[in-house]
């Protein structure tokens, strides 16, 4: 499936507007395309709006997701002695403008309760337990976003 084709219409009339907007001379706006976590492209562009969206779709060529990894460790604080079993979850979004026009990816991750976000760039905003990205790229562009989430779950002292 082409990846212009999946987009919901009103992403590619919004892009072919602006495009055209005052004779093509004036800066364009910006496209927002959706997704979430699980890199589904949700229909609304409006990022506030939220719950779950039975007609989110999926298209590899916009956004898929690589470099999934989980891996756990003990960290132990020198001063305190403390110990916590830090768990990781990482992956790497692969985004792609396929419109006529530049387009901000509004990404959209769910943290659990008692995880934080461990990522560079940190999250624009939080929206109660989801962390959103914003990501710029411009016609035919693809751009890269590593998102990291981390858990510490403290362990008791032997010693002490």
């Amino acid at each position: 499936m082409n990846g212009l084709k999946a987009l919901p219409l009103f992403l590619l009339v919004f892009a072919a507007q602006s495009s055209t907007a005052q004779g093509g001379q004036a800066p364009q706006e910006r496209v927002a395309i959706v997704v979430d976590q699980s890199c589904r492209i949700l229909p609304d562009s409006d990022p506030a709006v939220l719950g779950d969206h039975n007609d989110a779709f999926r298209d590899p060529v916009v956004c898929h997701l690589e470099s999934v990894l989980a891996s756990r460790h003990i960290e132990e604080r020198i001063s305190s002695g403390d110990r916590s079993l830090v768990r990781i979850r990482e992956h790497e979004f692969i985004l792609q403008n396929v419109t006529d026009s530049p387009a901000v990816f509004v990404v959209r991750q769910a943290v659990p309760e008692g995880w934080s976000v461990d990522s560079d760039p940190q999250p624009t905003t939080v929206d109660g337990e989801t962390a959103v990205f914003r990501v710029n790229a411009e016609p035919g562009q693809i751009v890269r976003l590593h998102v990291g989430l981390r858990n510490a779950i403290p362990l008791e002292n032997e010693g002490h």
